[in-house]
């Protein structure tokens, strides 16, 4: 695990240096978005590549297009920039954004959402998973018709990939919420935990626990999360083995100082909020990639790219709301 993630943070530094050399007036927010859209890989995106798949989106689109223009843009860019044929890649990513456009009020979040579908499913599965996310998002809006919004569609494209009946999802993810809420009162952070648990089939009251006391290990550690991060403590929960939560908190903790020496990752750029972020998605790559660690979980493997998915994209939709909040108070 350890080799892996040394490769990752020098990728991930990369990756980092890249996008914000290729795009100008790209803030270190912007480029975290970008390169962590790429954690998992092994090897950087080359700033050819890169401002090639720039061409490419801002060619294929127009000027008030959200997935070409819009904040999640980037992580689109960087997405099809190292697939070897990217206008395809981008062909497919656009179909499946028109096909959740159909079916969601328009934001940055479809195109994260088109991102995932099209990392983990095939052509053919493209119109039945689209609908999936808007049956999952309207079941869980009905329960909590409150608090369900746009913030919510990653986590439930990540339910609609997990192949799991639909009806049998919803159940879980109340149970969690009923359970969350003995350890949380914000019903926003519950309803985010809940719903990247709900894949999950363990024991519902015992994994509330053990996701309340996995976020105050790693905040004795230092580490936090802000509220739509807070699935990360839900994968953590699901993915990790009992007797391997103290080595991947403390592992996630030394990831965050490690990337706060990169330039533009301090707290004059990026800040802790995303160097936290970022860890917890290399951490848990690194540890997914360890088949050993995942013999007898009921996860499979397809599920844990998902769930790795789900947590680039969340850090990409936080780049992309503190650009659009940065935007709007200037």
């Amino acid at each position: 695990m350890r080799n892996k993630i040394d490769k990752s943070i020098r990728v991930f530094e990369e990756n980092f240096k890249i996008a914000k050399s290729s795009f100008a007036l790209n803030s270190s927010n912007e480029a975290c978005g970008c390169a962590s859209a790429l954690i998992g890989r092994n090897e950087a995106v080359s700033k050819e590549q890169l401002m090639e798949a720039k061409r490419l989106v801002k060619n294929n689109t127009g000027i008030f297009s959200t997935i070409g223009r819009g904040n999640a843009s980037q992580a689109l860019m960087a997405t099809i920039a190292v697939e070897a044929d990217p206008q395809y890649a981008f062909e497919r990513i656009n179909a499946i954004y028109k096909m959740l456009d159909k079916r969601f009020i328009n934001s940055d979040y479809l195109v994260l959402s088109a991102i995932m579908i099209y990392k983990n499913t095939t052509p053919g599965e493209y119109e039945h998973m689209t609908a999936r996310t808007r049956h999952i998002y309207e079941l869980i809006r009905k329960d909590h018709p409150m608090i369900t919004g746009r913030e919510d569609i990653v986590n439930c494209t990540l339910m609609a990939l997990s192949g799991i009946d639909l009806e049998v999802l919803r159940e879980r993810c109340e149970e969690y919420f009923i359970a969350l809420k003995k350890y949380y009162r914000n019903k926003n952070k519950i309803q985010y935990i809940a719903c990247m648990m709900s894949i999950f089939d363990g024991d519902i009251t015992e994994s509330a626990a053990g996701a309340k006391n996995i976020q105050n290990h790693l905040k004795s550690l230092g580490i936090t999360y802000d509220p739509p991060a807070l699935p990360i403590i839900g994968a953590i929960t699901v993915i990790v083995d009992k007797n391997d939560l103290d080595l991947v908190c403390r592992e996630i903790r030394d990831v965050s100082d490690r990337l706060h020496k990169i330039h533009g990752m301090g707290a004059l750029g990026a800040g802790k909020k995303f160097r936290n972020m970022i860890a917890a998605a290399i951490v848990m790559d690194a540890y997914a990639a360890s088949s050993s660690k995942l013999v007898g979980s009921s996860v499979s493997a397809a599920i844990v790219s998902a769930i790795i998915a789900a947590e680039t994209a969340a850090i990409c939709a936080v780049a992309a709301a503190s650009v659009a909040a940065s935007s709007a108070s200037n």
